[in-house]
């Protein structure tokens, strides 16, 4: 039986970066992993920074995505620090394209700037000639964020934190209302200060209080690359039906399906010719370059589309899940804010709309 501070379930992004931030704050917490280290939704994202072209309604989504944009620089240095690694960091920024009036439509509440059909093509020459209009929205990045994975290991590694990949937490151990620790599946025990669930599309799984406190579900996302001898664009391209990303390497990054298949991470002929269509229409040059990769990953959504981030009704019990589509871009302020609640003080963005208990019932 294992004695730490904290128990973090979770080892993809949000646990890893919540880890670091607590390691800064000189508090040690064990990272459970289910599976491989690191290889679900933040292996298989896009690397997307997208607070503009992720356009969100709702306004305390929209000052989270702004806030954890504007940390990102930041974030990302602190990291060097402890991982010198590169994590393919790009600020060109994002190109919205619409081929008809529909696609136009869809772009109008876009804060960049309106771009004709000859100005992006003397951004981008290899765009398609049947684009009709769009945008440049620079305040869009990206990283490749499976190296950016890579660094964050690497970086728990160096700052000691505990981490344990084939360790899957079954259910929580509580005692008069308070939380213990973790319960594992292999029935052993690990006892701790608090547990943070972080487990994405499985933080449900972790008993009735997860369950009703952290709802997730998962939405498969399908996603393919091909290889380029040298970049055809240097901006991220993106239409309502794809969206391509541009590594330094040549490497294209194509996505993305959104499929209710449960917890099914196949890939299939439909959802890759889906992808390839869209591709093809935007980068019609990239029906002559080489097929490198196909996968899928599992987001985790929630029951209205926000996360869920903060304390519950169980003491020492904390949920940051249900980050959907911006995983990557949410972590450095999900992790500071988790680490403020954590540490009792007043959290840098108000926290109820993304407040566990907005699930929870008095009948549970």
């Amino acid at each position: 039986m294992a004695i730490r501070d904290g128990v973090i379930v979770g080892g993809g992004i949000i646990g890893l970066s919540l880890a670091l931030e607590l390691a800064r704050e000189r508090i040690s917490a064990v990272v459970l992993e289910r599976g491989e280290a690191s290889r679900e939704a933040s292996w298989a994202a896009a690397g997307m920074l997208a607070p503009t072209s992720e356009h969100h309604e709702h306004p305390a989504m929209e000052a989270l995505v702004r806030a954890s944009s504007a940390l990102y620089p930041e974030w990302l240095a602190q990291l060097r620090q402890l991982s010198p690694l590169e994590v393919g960091y790009r600020t060109e920024g994002t190109l919205a394209v619409a081929f008809d009036d529909s696609d136009a439509a869809g772009l109008a509440d876009f804060p960049g700037e309106r771009l004709t059909a000859a100005e992006l093509r003397r951004l981008e020459p290899a765009l398609s000639h049947r684009i009709a209009t769009g945008f440049y929205l620079n305040d869009d990045q990206q990283v490749d964020n499976r190296l950016l994975m890579t660094a964050l290991w690497e970086g728990a590694v160096r700052a000691g934190v505990g981490l344990r990949p084939g360790t899957e937490a079954r259910a929580l151990l509580s005692a008069s209302g308070r939380v213990t620790g973790v319960q594992l599946a292999d029935k052993s025990r690990i006892q701790a200060g608090f547990v943070v669930d972080a487990a994405g599309a499985w933080a449900g799984q972790l008993g009735k209080a997860a369950a009703r406190l952290a709802p997730t579900r998962p939405v498969r996302g399908q996603m393919l690359s091909l290889r380029a001898q040298s970049a055809p664009v240097r901006h991220v391209a993106r239409s309502p039906r794809a969206y391509i990303l541009p590594r330094a390497n040549g490497r294209l990054v194509i996505g993305s399906t959104m499929e209710d298949a449960g917890y099914d991470k196949s890939v299939t002929p439909a959802g890759l010719a889906g992808l390839l269509a869209g591709a093809r229409e935007i980068l019609p040059a990239a029906s002559q370059f080489a097929f490198e990769e196909a996968w899928a990953g599992l987001r985790p959504d929630t029951p209205d589309h926000l996360p869920i981030l903060g304390a519950t009704d169980l003491e020492n019990f904390f949920v940051a899940t249900g980050h959907f589509r911006n995983g990557i871009l949410l972590a450095p302020i999900t992790a500071r804010l988790m680490t403020e609640v954590l540490l009792g003080r007043t959290p840098s963005l108000p926290l109820a709309p993304f407040s566990p208990l907005r699930f929870a019932t008095r009948d549970s």
